[in-house]
């Protein structure tokens, strides 16, 4: 199960696609326990930390690994890592050298989504946050300039973006706010064995090779570029 977090899982149809969704189905086979693509689900971020918590036989992708989450899972990864970052509109040249200087501008995010959980994590308060039900609100705000900033991952805002006809030339990351690691939680029925086997395999593709690259760039390379 994950929620929505373009690159990495998108819904393709009946399918969810993207890297993290290649990552794992590649890892389980090479490991021997090959998934079914189509088993992989799209949820709400609540319903599928508690569901892989409480119930056999789950994996969660792209999830947080924290001191609240750390002993409700057993964890494979760091899988992929996204920047959290906050984007404006190229033509109004904001200057914003550190994070103290963020108090200084409006910031649109996504209730709940997981960019808000890393800034509000990382020191900032709701109360700082021009919160939105959805991206499309949130990108419009920005769009008219009713909003500074918006906050989401730099690999993900572009998507967004594209899906409202916005032109990515026009905006830019002012600030980079975090660095997020992103795990695979599985259910703690999970035979220890295989969180080994997982956790070694990835390890092992994720080794540089001689042309400076490693296989696990390789095998995502067409959804990255």
């Amino acid at each position: 199960m994950t929620a929505p977090y373009p690159p990495y899982t998108v819904s393709n149809g009946l399918k969810v696609k993207g890297l993290s969704v290649t990552a794992l189905v590649t890892l389980m086979e090479m490991c021997g326990t090959p998934i079914d693509q189509k088993k992989i689900k799209l949820t709400p971020w609540a319903y599928a930390y508690e569901c892989a918590a409480r119930e056999p036989g789950q994996i969660l992708l792209n999830a947080q690994r924290d001191s609240t989450t750390e002993r409700l899972y057993k964890w494979v990864g760091p899988v992929l890592n996204t920047q959290v970052v906050l984007i404006g509109r190229k033509k109004d040249k904001l200057f914003i050298p550190t994070k103290a200087h963020l108090k200084n501008y409006r910031i649109a995010s996504v209730r709940w989504s997981r960019p808000e959980k890393t800034l509000l994590a990382g020191g900032m308060h709701p109360e700082d946050l021009k919160r939105s039900a959805s991206h499309v609100q949130a990108l419009r705000q920005l769009d008219r300039g009713e909003v500074d900033l918006f906050a989401y991952t730099a690999k993900g805002a572009p998507y967004l973006m594209a899906g409202l006809g916005m032109q990515e030339k026009d905006y830019i990351i002012y600030y980079t706010f975090e660095d997020e690691p992103l795990y695979f939680a599985f259910s703690k029925d999970t035979d220890d064995k295989l969180i080994h086997r997982l956790n070694m395999t990835l390890k092992e593709l994720k080794a540089t090779g001689r042309d400076g690259t490693s296989q696990f760039e390789k095998i995502l390379g067409s959804q990255i570029h």
